[in-house]
């Protein structure tokens, strides 16, 4: 029995040894050797998360909290990759490491129309980063204007600068191609700034998109009403009291191109028959001086008291004709 106790005394003794052990190494793990170490605000960070997750309730707070751990990691990791091993050749990582991880952070936090900020800005936060480092290095303060002067810091500059233009010039032509996207219907083979794996089609173009959503309506209109009511939208057309591409532009997302397409319907009307002619004129800027239109005929018939429709293929302007139906250069 006495023989058991000791054994057991033995093995809680060794057990509690190893668990202080175990506390002395995670403490020589986690504690900063001195207060400026990377691994102070990677504690302040990780107290603040579970404080953020464990202990606040109102959202806002939570919101201002969080943010304050993800500053105080990404200062942490900035501070770590500023040495070795992180450091190749004299050129540490940390302001590159820093930017990427500021940028993770303004992509979470910007609004969906300006995240472009956080691309934008990612090699300038860089650049500042390594400026600061530069400054810090430096021993005196004629060394710190040096360091600022140096080739080698006036080409990163440079670079860096040029691939923020490069970014915001990329979200500016996206930007564009959003407001017009019938720009996307063209041959864009030849452009030098934008780049398209798809071949040119007509029906990128906006105008065909328009006249596409007035066959649409056309077509539900007459398949859900009686022969009287479609004859009399069709009459509403002619005399210009009912408008199709209104309809139209009600069921498709509107963008800033479409008030530089004007649509004109004309209406002939037959024996127990109409013939709907849409037509879409470009008003904008064009690349020649020439016609840049599309057009569709619809055929409505009355069966049965019921109408059915039937139209034909977009069609579009003959490549350099000019506004009197002449032919005009067809050169760039």
């Amino acid at each position: 029995m006495m023989k058991q106790f000791v054994d057991v005394t033995q093995q809680l003794t060794k057990l509690t040894n190893n668990l202080w052990e175990s506390n002395k190494k995670l403490q020589k793990a986690m504690l900063p050797p001195k207060v400026v170490h990377w691994k102070t605000p990677l504690l302040l960070s990780i107290f603040l998360a579970l404080l953020a997750v464990a202990a606040i309730t109102d959202w806002s707070t939570r919101t201002l909290i969080a943010d304050m751990s993800w500053l105080f990691f990404t200062l942490s990791m900035g501070l770590l990759t500023s040495q070795k091993p992180f450091a190749i050749q004299g050129v540490a990582l940390s302001p590159w490491v820093t930017s990427f991880l500021i940028g993770l952070w303004l992509l979470v936090r910007l609004p969906a129309d300006r995240k472009e900020i956080a691309w934008i800005s990612g090699p300038i936060i860089a650049v500042v980063v390594l400026a600061i480092i530069l400054i810090w290095q430096s021993e005196s303060k004629w060394e710190r204007v040096r360091s600022l002067v140096r080739p080698q810091f006036v080409m990163i500059t440079l670079i860096h600068l040029l691939f923020s233009c490069w970014f915001g010039f990329h979200f500016l032509v996206q930007g564009w191609l959003q407001q017009y996207p019938s720009v996307l219907s063209e041959d864009l083979r030849k452009s030098d700034f934008v780049v398209t794996f798809q071949r040119p089609t007509i029906n990128r173009s906006r105008g065909v998109v328009i006249l596409n959503e007035m066959e649409k309506y056309l077509k539900n209109e007459a398949r859900t009403k009686p022969w009287p009511q479609v004859e009399q939208m069709l009459i509403d057309i002619d005399n210009q009291r009912f408008f199709l591409r209104n309809e139209a532009l009600k069921r498709i997302k509107r963008v800033p191109e479409d008030d530089s397409w004007n649509v004109e319907t004309t209406v002939v009307q037959g024996d127990a028959r109409y013939q709907l002619d849409m037509q879409a004129d470009w008003l904008g800027l064009v690349f020649r001086p020439e016609v840049y239109s599309f057009s569709k005929s619809c055929e409505v018939i009355d069966i049965g008291n019921r109408a059915t429709v039937t139209c034909s293929n977009i069609k579009r302007s003959k490549p350099g004709e000019k506004q009197n139906g002449a032919a005009g250069d067809s050169q760039v």
